[in-house]
């Protein structure tokens, strides 16, 4: 007979099964997309694919220290170059060999994202429940929906200008929730997709209250 401690058993390896062959996949995929990259990798090729993508937790290596910089509404970024749905991130020598500031590079990605995020229709945000609670959800192709964070013309655009709540729990994912949602449902909710994601970013919510968006550092339980 089953017991309820066999299904959740059962529950726990299949996710695991079937996070690792995600990630198998997609390392697969990132050494297949590297492989066909111009070597050196020229600026004018690197260019047009570079995008800003919300920063996860990373500890560089000694020898290869990533770009980052913070960016409103107060995170951090990398710089992602686009191969063909896969990223690989920019690293400071790469930087230097292309002669390219920190700012420029995030000037050239900032531009690019915004062409992309310009292209969304809105029929790509949809509506969902989890938990219990109603909530919006919008995933790209290529993994960086959670860039639409970066510009707050189109996340208006698309989701509304009204106070509302944001969460991005990898980079292909951006959920959204109403202001009033109760802070501990939508951490679990949040949680949820970090574990069945294979880079979480492990980020704290974001907000749009009076037209502003802001990083915050907790989701609060509504009054």
């Amino acid at each position: 007979m089953k017991t309820e401690h066999d299904t959740m058993g059962r529950s726990r390896l299949r996710r695991a099964f079937t996070l690792t062959s995600r990630i198998v996949r997609e390392q697969r995929d990132l050494h297949r997309a590297v492989k066909r990259m111009p070597r050196p990798v020229p600026w004018a090729w690197a260019e047009p694919r570079l995008l800003p993508l919300l920063a996860g937790p990373y500890i560089d290596p000694p020898d290869m220290a990533l770009v980052r910089t913070e960016v409103d509404p107060g995170c951090a970024v990398v710089i992602g170059l686009d191969l063909g749905g896969v990223f690989t991130n920019v690293d400071t020598a790469v930087a230097e060999r292309w002669e390219c500031s920190t700012g420029q590079l995030l000037d050239a990605a900032m531009t690019n994202l915004r062409q992309r995020t310009a292209a969304i229709a809105p029929t790509a945000v949809v509506q969902a429940s989890f938990s219990g609670r109603i909530a919006r959800l919008l995933r790209l192709p290529g993994g960086w929906a959670s860039s639409v964070l970066l510009v707050q013309e189109d996340l208006v655009r698309l989701f509304g200008s009204h106070d509302q709540v944001f969460a991005a729990p990898d980079r292909s994912t951006l959920l959204n929730f109403p202001i009033d949602i109760d802070g501990s449902v939508a951490g679990h909710i949040v949680i949820d997709f970090e574990m069945g994601a294979t880079y979480p970013l492990m980020l704290d919510p974001f907000s749009l209250l009076d037209g502003v968006l802001e990083y915050q550092p907790a989701f609060e339980d509504a009054p």
